[in-house]
């Protein structure tokens, strides 16, 4: 969410260092009025524009686009959601209130959002990234996304019948309590990385590391796929 493809350069140069094919789509609700299906429905081209078993990660919002995205994708291998907990199936609308009344969010026409690229990069987190990250930020900053990145439905959830890795941060403060104690109670391959939540520019070779697995744990089938 409000990220661009380049976002992933750091973890995809290792991966294509030991072989493997990189495809970072880029998602249409960044640039046009469409929300997470759309988002969802552009990954899953990608997926099936893959020659053999694909390994499908999202970091952050990325997590919730490639639930959907790989659902019935016979060479979606494997999921790995980084700093981001799977959601179940909902059928219904979802509250889309999360970010309403954030200071460092800003709303721009026709309910669009983003948020603030001077606290992204001066104030918060973006003091510890490492140079190079920030030069990226800088010369690319955080795009806007519609409220329908979060209120759109989940129609389905791949992850309940897929292997999936899911990587916390143990500094991670988005990442809420309750999803945090869910995905320990129910995620059998849930690995707690020492970070925060930005893992991707932080610490790409253990992503890439856990990307470069293979298909890894059981699914986890058993668990509640709906709300």
């Amino acid at each position: 969410m409000w990220g661009n493809p380049g976002d992933w350069q750091w973890v995809g140069q290792i991966l294509e260092a030991n072989g493997f094919k990189v495809l970072t789509p880029d998602l249409p609700s960044h640039r046009s009025d469409a929300g997470l299906l759309e988002d969802a429905q552009e990954v899953k081209s990608a997926i099936r524009s893959c020659q053999g078993p694909a390994v499908v990660a999202g970091w952050s919002y990325g997590g919730d686009v490639i639930g959907i995205a790989a659902a019935g994708e016979e060479n979606a291998a494997r999921l790995v959601y980084v700093s981001s907990v799977p959601q179940p199936a909902q059928r219904s609308a979802r509250d889309g209130s999360l970010f309403d009344g954030n200071p460092v969010i800003v709303w721009e026409d026709g309910d669009r959002f983003v948020l603030d690229n001077r606290w992204w990069v001066y104030e918060e987190k973006g003091r510890t990234f490492p140079p190079d990250v920030r030069r990226h930020i800088e010369s690319l900053p955080r795009r806007s996304v519609t409220r329908r990145t979060l209120t759109d439905p989940i129609p389905v959830a791949a992850w309940a019948s897929l292997p999936v890795t899911v990587l916390l941060g143990i500094r991670d403060e988005l990442t809420g309590a309750e999803k945090r104690s869910w995905a320990h109670g129910n995620i059998a391959d849930l690995r707690d990385i020492d970070d925060d939540h930005f893992l991707i520019f932080n610490s790409p070779e253990v992503v890439a590391r856990v990307i470069m697995e293979g298909p890894g744990a059981a699914p986890a089938g058993n668990l509640p796929t709906e709300l």
